[in-house]
């Protein structure tokens, strides 16, 4: 028994060492690589399988290169026309950074609930001729996922090609429950991204599909950061009300997001969709440009992030954050206080009911800091803010899937659009203003003034939110 001790002992010493040598030598930012030394030294086989499933910093993905041939063919002959574009450094920027193209689109209208994007999503997906492409964190199974789960189902069986590929996480239900029984009977298409049931995923768990997707018949484009669930229509049926956002658009632009799709259902069922699609299309033009702009752990870059913080560095007059989820790093933080300092007016809105208590709580212990650089915090009184949406300067625009946290910027497969248009940008604006109304602003001596114990259990948030 002693010797099985001793041995017991000796191996967890080797096993923690090599872990945190491991861990040492990996590119994390230095509190991320804190935390995992620290679970890896009091729970050393618990760390282990933890850093195992949670820790590993990348993906690789193996994609077919023609799926990536059209994303950046070049629209500068349209530039001159678009003032909107051409007179902003910010777009120059962006576009430097990520080294993708701006993308020409029509039709852009900015959807600022769940009802608006249901209704015209349902319209659309009715008209559908050729294809559709579905793409979900979460699909409830609940009386609005059965809504359009049955549309889904009448459109296959009509011949229409359906492809769904949803989260294995965050739409695990779906494969428990055997969801889509009928809609692969009527000649659907569905695939798991990374499922937790299935072996092969078990270590690459921490890695999720945080995108929402749905592209018909090459033409018409949503995305955003709305699910399919009743959660996001809680003012209809009397439950908390979620509030969130989407883009629905046409255009060159649709033809880069159906690129994203194609990606991500070849890595997840190994089927190259794409002499299924519209590989033919004219180039129609549009009014608007944007940048779709991917980003996951299989990228060597993290693009939504480099896009955020770069563009955050370069404002000038103002920089709006609404986010459900205020976890970023120490560069982050570093550059709104010092836009504040310069003169920039930060404004930051987050829910003060938030589904995530640990991560709302690390985030929380960024606020006094923040506060006492100028920058303004506010949380919504009553419902669950889930939009995800930075504006600059009163012009540069992005939203879509991505929240300000380390997962959103590290770990998830994420899409956002960057718009260069001054009527979006204005709607947004408004739309903006209609959140803040709801809020309320945080003041710094409510912080001073702030509890031992939340400080302390914001604190342990905080630490442990790289891993969270």
């Amino acid at each position: 028994m002693n010797i099985l001790r001793l041995f017991a002992e000796y191996f967890s010493l080797i096993l923690s060492i090599a872990l945190i040598l491991v861990v040492l030598s990996g590119r994390k930012e230095a509190r991320a690589t804190f935390s995992w030394v620290l679970i890896i030294i009091f729970f050393p086989y618990l760390g282990a399988l933890l850093y195992l499933i949670f820790g590993n910093p990348r993906l690789k993905k193996l994609v077919d290169v023609k799926l990536k041939s059209r994303r950046n063919v070049s629209v500068k002959k349209y530039f001159d026309k678009m003032p909107d574009y051409k007179n902003s450094r910010l777009a120059n920027l962006v576009e430097t950074v990520t080294n993708l193209k701006p993308q020409l689109c029509y039709d852009l209208e900015l959807l600022p609930s769940a009802t608006d994007k249901y209704s015209k999503l349902a319209k659309d997906l009715l008209n559908a001729r050729d294809y559709i492409l579905v793409e979900y964190y979460v699909f409830r199974q609940d009386e609005t996922g059965d809504f359009f789960l049955k549309l889904l189902e009448y459109k296959a069986e009509q011949g229409v090609k359906v492809f769904f590929l949803y989260d294995g996480m965050g739409a695990v239900g779906i494969t428990l429950k055997n969801y889509l029984k009928n809609f692969k009977k009527n000649g659907g298409k569905c695939a798991a991204f990374l499922s937790p049931l299935s072996y092969r995923s078990i270590l690459r768990m921490n890695f999720r599909n945080h995108r929402k997707i749905v592209v018909v018949d090459g033409k018409v484009c949503y995305t955003g950061g709305i699910n399919i669930g009743n959660e996001y229509i809680g003012d209809i049926i009397g439950s908390t009300k979620w509030v969130d956002t989407h883009v629905r658009f046409c255009g060159d632009a649709v033809y880069a997001v159906e690129e994203v799709f194609s990606e991500d259902w070849y890595f997840a069922t190994g089927e190259d969709i794409t002499d299924l699609l519209h590989k033919k299309h004219a180039r129609i033009g549009g009014d608007v440009n944007l940048h779709v702009i991917p980003s996951g752990p299989d990228q060597s870059s993290p693009l939504i992030y480099d896009t955020i913080f770069s563009t955050l560095s370069a404002a000038e007059k103002a920089i709006d954050i609404v986010t459900p989820y205020l976890v970023p790093d120490q560069p982050i933080i570093q550059t709104l206080k010092n836009a504040s300092k310069r003169g920039v007016k930060v404004r930051i809105l987050l829910p003060g009911k938030n589904n995530h208590i640990f991560v709302a709580a690390a985030g929380r212990s960024y606020y006094e800091e923040l506060v006492e650089a100028g920058v303004e915090i506010y949380e919504t009184k009553n419902v669950m803010l889930h939009a995800k949406i930075i504006m600059i300067d009163g012009f540069w625009t992005t939203l879509g899937s991505a929240n300000m946290d380390a997962r959103s910027f590290r770990l998830n497969f994420e899409l956002n659009v960057v718009v260069y248009s001054k009527k979006f940008a204005s709607n947004t604006i408004d739309l903006i203003e209609s959140y803040f109304e709801m809020a309320n602003q945080i003041e710094l001596r409510e912080l001073r003034n702030k509890k031992f114990s939340n400080r302390i259990f914001e604190g342990v948030c905080r630490t442990l939110s790289p891993v969270l």
